[in-house]
């Protein structure tokens, strides 16, 4: 119970009680069903034991039983709380032998005890009935929920089973392919200039195709980022504030670069590889739509569960794997009783090779595609091959051992102490990386293999960076450093043989609008975006300031912004201003691109001019909401 009122706090931000309760039941009856096979184990031991104690014609009840397996689970919950807030800095071998103590306590605690085991576990059975009756209640009123979300109740979660066919064709225009890789920084890609040779491959590519240097995502982290890559709208506008996975852009049913594409003919194909970057109501809009998990290898048990649970359960509850989430007891256990993966489990070339699999079955042209791959996303997992590349370190090869140090951190801030494993942990990320160019490298000489190349634009990009300075470690979170906004864009057209490096301004919302002016397709008034096609045929575009926002600590839809972090970018300059804290950080990149030197105190009407820019936009957005509400 105290778990549930612990979701709720956060769930309540970006979905209702409604939607909450089914969730409710559902772990409500999953994690009886888990209870209950615990008790079936703790019985079945108890009769083994017992039977094997029979031999020496010493008497066990169940009683002296339940009393042990009572005292062995407290001592350990004592001993993993003074593990945990106490002895946290005691000697490992200290530890282990308290830990290894614990099983003989146990015993003769139970064995001093064991007179009063009977009068004891009748006393609990008596304070417990009541409870007993209760959870009865509870436990047939959460089927009747279940069973109601399941065969009855329309969700929005559901992908639509029948898809309207695309109105009309012209083969003139030119198939798009978007290619998103998961957290892949421009900040750590040799071809931005970064010193490890991380993409060879993309280096080489783009020399022939049009790469910006100054493309800015619209967060740090995939929900929202994806959002504003399908609907060309800024995060203060979709309103995704939140990492949960099913809550929707606002009018994204009608407001999305799908429906436009579909409704002019083209054929949409979706391939996204993770759960986070999918949106449900723009599965109508596309031909081809495999599920998330198709394309994952599961390696532990929880990667397991959770594709299993999202089939049988993921299209009606928005909490599905609440069971598996990282802060519930029960993944915890699993992840200690699960192996350590080493490789990672979500493969490109399962992506790739499906949507050459859809191309050789003879789709119709033109096409939009959109591939969303989980890497290089953490854990930094690539094929033996890769690791040790860029560091020879036997260090974080694994996803426990990775795992193992983020969550040494707190809220993932690196201290001079974590700072050597920390630039391992960089080492591991490239490789990852460099695993990723070279994925990209085979798919795209299977393409050309094929002839699939000759009318056709790609689009290279990713939804959020990834941070390893400003002793930040990870993505999402309050900061919007370049790191985790500055993110690739090349564009390479059908038979483009020169290459230009573009340090225009330009941020995600303006690719929804380059791909309908690439299909010669009108720009929606509600796509925020413009489009940047001018810049590829060497013509200027007026300069306009960009943006990037984190919302996370603010409520969802319908909720006025009053917390969280903006940043907008106008020239060289960059301000970053923090809402509940009043904190402004303004940079001139040109001459600090490390973000290392604040000046807003010394260059107070630049950073004055940006910070209204941002007082407008947020008065804008609110009013809005004011207005639905």
């Amino acid at each position: 119970m105290g778990d549930v009122f612990y979701r709720w706090d956060g769930f309540k931000y970006y979905a209702s009680l409604s939607e909450y309760l089914p969730s409710v039941a559902l772990i409500t009856i999953i994690w009886s069903f888990v209870a209950a096979l615990t008790s079936l184990l703790i019985w079945i031991s108890f009769s083994i034991v017992r039977s094997l104690f029979s031999y020496k014609k010493w008497d066990i009840s169940l009683d002296h039983w339940l009393l042990f397996t009572s005292l062995l689970a407290l001592l350990l919950a004592v001993f993993w709380f003074s593990k945990r807030f106490i002895l946290h800095t005691s000697p490992q071998l200290l530890n282990q032998v308290l830990m290894l103590g614990i099983l003989p306590v146990s015993i003769a605690l139970t064995w001093l005890l064991r007179s009063n085991a009977t009068r004891w576990i009748r006393m609990i059975q008596e304070q417990i009935a009541p409870l007993l009756y209760l959870f009865t209640l509870c436990f047939a009123i959460s089927i009747f929920l279940v069973i109601y979300t399941i065969y009855v109740k329309k969700s929005d979660l559901t992908a639509p089973q029948s898809l309207s066919q695309s109105s009309q064709s012209n083969t003139d225009r030119p198939n798009i392919l978007l290619v998103t890789f998961d957290a892949l920084t421009a900040r750590d890609m040799s071809a931005y200039g970064y010193y490890r040779p991380t993409t060879p491959f993309i280096s080489e590519w783009a020399k022939t195709a049009s790469l910006f240097t100054r493309h800015q995502a619209a967060s740090n982290y995939t929900r929202s980022t994806v959002s504003s890559l399908m609907t060309g709208k800024r995060v203060w506008t979709h309103q995704i504030y939140h990492s949960d996975q099913r809550s929707k852009p606002l009018n994204i049913a009608t407001e999305n670069i799908a429906k436009i594409l579909k409704e002019n003919g083209y054929y949409n194909i979706g391939i996204i590889t993770t759960l986070e970057a999918s949106t449900g109501d723009l599965d109508a809009h596309f031909d081809v739509r495999p599920p998330w998990n198709m394309f994952m290898m599961p390696e532990s048990l929880s990667e397991l569960i959770n594709s299993l649970l999202f089939n049988v359960f993921g299209h009606k509850f928005l909490l599905y794997d609440w069971v598996i989430k990282e802060d519930f007891i029960a993944a915890r256990i699993l992840n200690k009783f699960s192996i350590d993966s080493s490789s990672t489990s979500k493969r490109p070339q399962l992506a790739f090779n499906k949507f050459i699999e859809v191309l050789d079955g003879g789709i119709p042209e033109p096409y939009f595609a959109w591939i969303h791959l989980f890497p290089p996303h953490w854990p930094y997992l690539p094929p033996e091959q890769y690791k040790g590349l860029f560091d020879p370190s036997p260090e974080l090869r694994t996803a426990k051992s990775q795992k193992k140090l983020l969550d040494s951190l707190d809220n993932y801030i690196a201290t001079e102490k974590t700072m050597p494993q920390i630039n391992i942990l960089r080492a591991r990320y490239d490789e990852f990386i460099r695993y990723c160019d070279d994925q990209f490298r085979d798919f795209i000489s299977k393409l050309e293999a094929k002839n699939k190349l000759i009318n056709s634009v790609i689009i290279l990009s990713s939804d959020h960076g990834e941070s390893f300075d400003h002793k930040y470690i990870n993505h999402g979170g309050p900061d919007l450093f370049e790191s985790m906004t500055n993110i690739p864009l090349i564009i390479k057209e059908a038979g483009q043989t020169k290459g230009q490096i573009l340090d225009e301004l330009v941020d995600q919302t303006d690719i929804p609008a380059s791909i309908l002016e690439l299909a010669k397709i009108d720009v929606p008034d509600w796509i925020e975006g413009r489009s940047i096609v001018p810049l590829l045929r060497y013509n200027k575009i007026p300069p306009k300031p960009i943006y990037s926002m984190n919302f996370e600590s603010n409520e969802g839809h319908g909720h006025r912004i009053s917390s969280g972090t903006v940043a907008v970018w106008s020239r060289d300059y960059k301000l970053i201003h923090y809402l509940e804290d009043n904190l402004n950080l303004l940079f001139n990149l040109a001459i600090d691109p490390d973000e290392l030197n604040n000046i807003y105190d010394k260059e107070m009407e630049e950073g004055q001019n940006l910070l209204k820019l941002i007082h407008d936009g947020l008065n804008k957005a609110n009013e809005k909401t004011s207005k639905r509400d």
